[in-house]
């Protein structure tokens, strides 16, 4: 494209000097023509070298207008490559924005998507943050009871030499306990004969 353009200054450049030079011969055929007028009043052969000069400058003309139709000619097509490459650049060009509107509006779904995926990471964190919390909860009272049930342990530990020892006294003592209860026993039965002995007596008086 750069290219192109460079090339269209430099022709243009050359077809404003070929103008210049054109005007410049023009002016010189005026001046020519005028002298001319003047040349008939002198020799004939000056008058001839002056025609010559003149037809020169007129076949110079021709050939500069020939030049000049070329550069046209070559600006025009110039002009044509330039607008189809323009008009290839605008096809890119919107082809390139379709694309980039399609990335972004592909790029703005995964960010959506990303964010309701984030909304439901977040509401997972929430839940398991809870359920975290409620077994950090339990954990404590579990530990809590194991205390409990380490102390009852330990007292019930040391309760044993304590229940063995009143055992043995209980064993000890079992037979004396069973003695006594057998004398109470009897001396009921002995307490209860007398009274009913007495009864008897006090019913005879």
């Amino acid at each position: 494209m750069e290219a192109l353009e460079v090339e269209v200054a430099q022709l243009q450049e050359r077809f404003s000097s070929l103008e210049g030079q054109r005007q410049q011969l023009q002016l010189n055929l005026s001046a020519l023509a005028q002298a001319v007028e003047g040349v008939e009043q002198q020799a004939s052969s000056e008058v001839t070298s002056r025609l010559a000069s003149i037809r020169t400058d007129v076949r110079r003309m021709a050939g500069l207008e020939g030049e000049v139709e070329l550069l046209f000619n070559q600006t025009q097509a110039l002009e044509e490559k330039v607008a189809q490459t323009e008009k290839l650049m605008v096809k890119r060009i919107g082809d390139l924005l379709a694309g980039s509107i399609d990335r972004v509006s592909a790029l703005r779904s995964s960010a959506e998507k990303s964010s309701q995926r984030l909304d439901q990471i977040s509401a997972l964190v929430q839940q398991l943050s809870a359920a975290h919390r409620e077994l950090s909860e339990r954990i404590l009272a579990l530990e809590s009871g194991q205390a409990k049930l380490l102390k009852t342990a330990t007292f019930a530990s040391d309760l044993k030499p304590k229940v063995f020892s009143i055992r043995q006294d209980f064993a000890i003592i079992q037979p004396k306990l069973d003695d006594l209860t057998l004398r109470i026993g009897l001396l009921a039965e002995d307490l209860m004969s007398r009274e009913e002995e007495r009864k008897d007596v006090e019913g005879s008086v």
